[in-house]
């Protein structure tokens, strides 16, 4: 007999770093069999590291990390409303470009360094 809710719809998980996040707030990481490390340009990410963190954050620290919603994600280059977001070189968003993975649509636009609103949509890989 079950007792209770067996649905987990929190939108944050905790995990273990698997080596040092350099990247801080808002960049993206990637779930390996040891833990979350910074995501990159050919990963698929799990989350984005909530705001709450300072750097460093070293390997074998927990780490609160967004898997679902909607929440900030750093931009490495200029991005408009509506984009398809996809991780790049230290967890950074870029517009997803063909064969890269679509993990959050942009819901405003923004400009390098800076945090942007966005959804996690997990939409799969971007067509050529």
């Amino acid at each position: 007999m079950i007792i209770g809710n067996v649905v987990d719809d929190s939108s944050t998980k905790v995990f273990k770093t698997a080596e040092s996040l350099t990247g801080g707030a808002f960049t993206a990481v990637a779930l390996g069999s040891n833990g979350v490390t910074t995501a990159d340009g050919d990963s698929v990410p799990l989350g984005i590291v909530i705001g709450e963190h300072e750097l460093p954050i070293e390997a074998g620290e927990d780490v609160t990390i967004q898997v679902a919603g909607g929440g900030l994600w750093s931009v490495a280059e200029s991005i408009s409303a509506g984009d398809f977001l996809a991780a790049s070189i230290g967890g950074a968003a870029v517009k997803a470009t063909a064969g890269k993975f679509i993990f959050a649509q942009a819901l405003e636009s923004a400009t390098p360094n800076k945090a942007a609103k966005v959804q996690i949509i997990r939409a799969g890989y971007a067509k050529e």
